[in-house]
């Protein structure tokens, strides 16, 4: 009896910690979403890099810069990460 009280709440510790790591890692996700600003470069979860040029919250896409003169349509959700400020 003992025995399987200790393994039940070992689950329940390790289905918790689960969750709440998750629950951290989008969080964190979405503080980086909410810190974009044009002209920012960011890499694309594909490895394509480029400066942000335009941004839609509502329909959650944004446009890049990949070259001079070339800008693709991404979905806000595509940006990997945040690599700097236009200038660097």
């Amino acid at each position: 009896m003992e025995q399987t009280l200790f393994f039940v709440l070992l689950f329940v510790a390790l289905i918790g910690f689960m969750f709440w790591s998750q629950w951290r890692a989008r969080r964190r996700y979405q503080q980086q979403l909410d810190q974009l600003q044009i002209g920012d470069q960011v890499m694309t979860i594909g490895g394509i890099y480029g400066k942000l040029t335009r941004m839609d919250r509502e329909s959650h896409s944004a446009h890049l810069e990949v070259a001079p003169g070339v800008e693709i349509r991404i979905s806000l959700s595509a940006i990997s990460r945040r690599l700097g400020p236009g200038g660097e």
